[in-house]
């Protein structure tokens, strides 16, 4: 089998021969280039041959990485070459200035060896699977529509509504949706289905990415009748630092062929685990609640997914309105978010704690109610412009509810 060649530009010799050697060993062939000139002017030589994966040091003198990597997006022959940059420079700021320019990966030196070699592989696993599906005529794998809900302020309800929409999902298209519960110290979607997992994110965590399969999930999935299978938050909140970006994304690479919908349920900050998600997401469904500190974090979020390039309609804003009365109104905070929010959920005096006490998603516990019937709406708005045809099954009772409610709006 030919081997995956893999070019290393690093200004520092001995880094540059330290990764050669690691990758040589793990079966790589692997051109290095000590300068982002240097490597430009072998990737633009006649019959030079292409990397499959470019990992690029930040800082250098001249071009730096940043450059290198907005040139290897502007050249044809490149562009769609994964590239990992790799820098000292920690933080959000510094991994956002990374993907404005192009890179795929982002990792912080001193970078270990193992995770480096996992990640190289997952992105090669995934440009390979796309290679072999869109050669020809073949038609493109269908993807699984990845849904996030997320808030950069606790206790507005995300896991309600990530559960419900799992849950509206699979009930209104008949279909199985898998439910991913990243909030890794506190995770809750288990709970709020009534099941109790054996098995969790934690036990994929010794994996590397070649090891992840539909076979291995299948073991750790905690399946829900309503057709929802959860793959559960470590039940120990020191198991969180075992999840780690390789793993979710091998996760993610590998269930959305499978799956027509997959909902993930994240917590209330950015880090390397939650951004990962948000950057493989479709839609990001952002909630709010009506009041100042929750505008004021949403605007802070729209604000760096902003600098993250994220394009306008990956990003819907929905309203949980937590209280009877009292609260901004919703033309003021429209006005504040420069962006129309998508649904409004109303307040439920007592039905979403009854829910969740006796771990019954409110959109099967009581499927007429106003916020169950506005959690099923938005469940349908989000299905996409091509939703799953039931060819051999009636249309469920809540795809029928949900499309004379349409009608009549």
């Amino acid at each position: 089998m030919e081997k995956s060649r893999i070019l290393v530009v690093d200004d520092s010799k001995f880094s540059a021969k330290m990764i050669e050697s690691r990758l040589v060993e793990a079966g790589f062939q692997v051109d290095v280039a000590y300068s982002a000139e240097q490597a430009i002017a072998s990737l633009s030589a006649p019959g030079s041959p292409l990397p499959d994966l470019v990992i690029s040091d930040v800082v250098m003198p001249g071009m730096d990485g940043y450059q290198f990597c907005r040139w290897l997006r502007g050249n044809p022959a490149t562009v769609r070459v994964p590239v990992i940059m790799l820098t000292s420079k920690g933080g959000v700021s510094a991994k956002v200035d990374g993907f404005q320019a192009g890179a795929d990966d982002y990792l912080v030196k001193p970078v270990d060896p193992t995770e480096l070699e996992m990640r190289i592989k997952v992105l090669l696993a995934r440009v390979k699977a796309l290679k072999s599906t869109a050669g020809g005529t073949a038609a493109m794998p269908t993807q699984a529509r990845v849904i996030s809900v997320f808030s950069l302020r606790g206790g507005v309800g995300v896991t309600s509504v990530a559960v419900n929409l799992a849950v509206a999902l699979a009930q209104m298209w008949q279909a199985d949706v898998p439910l991913l519960d990243l909030s890794l110290q506190s995770g809750h979607c288990a709970l709020l289905l009534d099941l109790r997992p054996q098995h969790s994110l934690a036990d994929l965590a010794e994996r590397g990415p070649d090891e992840i399969d539909s076979a291995l999930l299948e073991g750790v999935f905690v399946r829900h009748n309503s057709g929802v299978r959860v793959l559960a938050a470590p039940p120990a909140p020191e198991l969180a630092d075992t999840i780690t970006t390789t793993l979710v994304d091998s996760v993610l690479t590998t269930l959305r062929p499978q799956f027509s919908y997959l909902v993930i349920d994240t917590p209330s900050r950015f880090d390397e685990v939650t951004l990962t998600a948000l950057d493989r997401s479709d839609v990001i469904v952002l909630l709010l609640s009506p009041e100042i500190a929750s505008l004021k974090v949403t605007t802070a979020a729209l604000n760096v997914f902003q600098a993250l390039e994220y394009p306008p309609q990956k990003t819907v804003a929905v309203l949980n309105w937590p209280f009877a009365r009292g609260g901004l109104p919703q033309k003021n905070i429209e006005a504040a978010l420069h962006m129309p929010l998508t649904a409004v959920i109303p307040h439920e005096p007592a039905l979403f704690v009854e829910a969740i006490n006796q771990g019954v998603p409110l959109v099967l516990r009581r499927p007429d109610a106003p916020a169950s019937l506005a959690l099923q709406q938005l469940a349908y708005r989000l299905s996409g412009e091509q939703p799953p045809m039931q060819k051999t099954r009636s249309p469920s009772e809540m795809l029928l509810r949900v499309q004379e409610l349409v009608k009549r709006a």
